[in-house]
Order: C-alpha cells, then structure tokens, then sequence
C-alpha cells in the first residue's frame, strides 16, 4: 500500500504547490492517478479498497480544496462505488469523468463560438484554455476580433494568454489589472467601445455567484454597468452544491517578497461575480441562465445532488 500512497501523494503535493494548476488540469490529473493506481492494485476486499479510495481522494481534495471539479470527480466516484463491487469498475468511473472533462471543452470551443460577432472588443481576464479555445475558434472561422487582456496580478498568467491568442493570429492587447475596471466601462471610456467580456469560472454557487480570480468582481460591475453582455466559460461539472468553496487568500510573499517587519499583505487569490451580472453560462449543454443551473444539474447528473 506504501507504494500506491507515495504515487498519490505526489500528485497531490504537485497540486498544493500548484506544479500542477487550473481546475480543469488539476481535477483530470487526480482522476488519471485514482484510475492507473485502481486498476494496478489487485484489492482483497471491498473494505480494502474503499480504504484506499478514502484516504487517497481525501489527500487530493485536501491539497486543494477549493476545486469544486476536483470534488465532483470523486463524489461521482463515491456515488459509484456505492453500487459497484470492484476497483476496476471504479476506475472505468474516473476514466469517464476524465472522458466528460475531455469532451465539455471542445464542445463549448464549438457551439458557441456564435456568440462572437465580427469587429467584436473583447476583455477576458486571467488565463483560461477553455476561453482561450473560443477566441481561437472564432479566429479561425475568420471573424475579425480584437481581445483585450489583463495582466493578472500576482502571477502575470495574461502571458500564457496572449502567447497563445498571438499564435492564432488573434489580434491582442493587454491592460493593467487597475485599468480593467475603468477601460471596460462604455460610458466614462469611451476611446474603445467593448462588446463583450469572457470569464472563466473557478466555482459557481447553486444561486450562480461565481468565484473567479481576484478582479473578477470590478471588471464584473463594470461590464453590469455598461450593460455589455458577460459570459462565463464553466463546465456543470464545476458546480459547488453545497457551498464548500470559500474565497482562498495565499502568501503574502507572492505580493512582495521584501515586506518590511511587521507589515501585514493580504493576498486574495480569488474574488466573486455576481449572479446579475452573468448575461450566461456557457456549458458543454448550453448557455443558461444562473437561475437555471440546479435544474440542468437535475437533468444532466443527478448524482451530483445526492
């Protein structure tokens, strides 16, 4: 058993020093190393082998807590395990999750690619594959677009996001995380008319309250303001049911690494959109309305509310 644990606990401490980050990444890794560990181990009993389980997904769910997908991975894998005898059923459930995880991404990147019109202003902040999907998407089905970006304090992740926009050939600029706000807004700035803003989501609320990184909230009641439509990019599979996730605040010294003595940072990681402010979701299913995300829950995996 010490060699199955040591496997698993690398993965999770990858996903506590974020080596491994975005939720999407670190819900499919913890899934692909429940999988390969549960069809290696030959288990002696159904005891034996709900210990493993756990122990081994409560050590991935603790290394970061605050991933709603990470959860639902592994109540999915709950919820089967509760009707299947062995482990190598329980590992065709997180081969199927890994597979809807897989899927929900390209269809979203397909379908609503849409919603994007030509000579669109576009402001996404952070650095979100799934966001990045549909711009590049509605670049190659040659619409003429132009995306603004943040530069996503502390960790700059609007490198990774222009790097792969300018790769596309999409035309692309990036703003200060200060300016977003102010730059989004139609009625005061009025230099660049925006069109539409695309976020990402790292949880979402049963009530559609959306936690996203820190700025969300500003570039959010900006766009509200302006009544220039909001979308946020997010999988069903995201959902927070039971409002576990909390607002995540982290080291100081990502702010500044040289605080004097006695100085106190905080460092919020994340910060929230408002339900009024989301025109839509976009899911691999459809784009619904905040109000409406517990029905297509009920609809699509009913599991996830037991």
């Amino acid at each position: 058993m010490i060699k199955f644990d040591r496997v698993v606990s690398q993965v999770a401490d990858d996903i506590r020093t974020i080596t491994i980050q975005w939720a999407t990444n670190i819900a499919r890794e913890a899934c692909k190393v429940m999988e390969k560990q549960l069809r290696l181990k030959p288990f002696s009993s159904k005891k034996e082998l709900k210990d493993f389980f756990d122990k081994s997904s409560r050590r991935l769910i603790e290394a970061r807590e605050t991933e709603p997908m990470l959860r639902n991975g592994m109540k999915y894998a709950r919820y089967r395990l509760a009707h299947w005898a062995d482990a190598i059923q329980l590992a065709d459930a997180f081969a199927e999750y890994i597979t809807w995880i897989n899927e929900e991404e390209t269809i979203r990147a397909k379908i609503w690619v849409d919603l994007i019109d030509d000579w669109d202003n576009i402001v996404t902040h952070c650095h979100s594959g799934s966001v990045t999907k549909i711009l590049k998407t509605a670049r190659n089905e040659w619409k003429k677009i132009h995306v603004y970006n943040t530069e996503t304090r502390p960790l700059y992740q609007w490198r990774k996001t222009s790097t792969k926009l300018v790769e596309a050939g999409v035309p692309n600029t990036m703003v200060t995380d200060s300016l977003a706000p102010f730059f989004v807004d139609n009625i005061y700035e009025k230099d660049i008319e925006i069109n539409k803003v695309f976020l990402w989501a790292d949880s979402i609320q049963s009530n559609g309250d959306t936690i996203n990184k820190v700025w969300s909230f500003a570039i959010a009641l900006s766009a509200w303001h302006s009544g220039i439509p909001l979308y946020v990019v997010w999988s069903l599979l995201k959902l927070d049911i039971l409002g576990e996730i909390w607002i995540e605040t982290r080291d100081g010294k990502e702010l500044r690494s040289d605080a004097p003595e006695g100085l106190k940072i905080l460092n919020y990681a994340f910060d929230m959109i408002p339900a009024k402010c989301i025109t839509g979701i976009i899911t691999e299913f459809w784009i619904i309305r905040p109000e409406n995300l517990l029905k297509e829950v009920k609809k699509r995996y009913p599991w996830m509310l037991e």
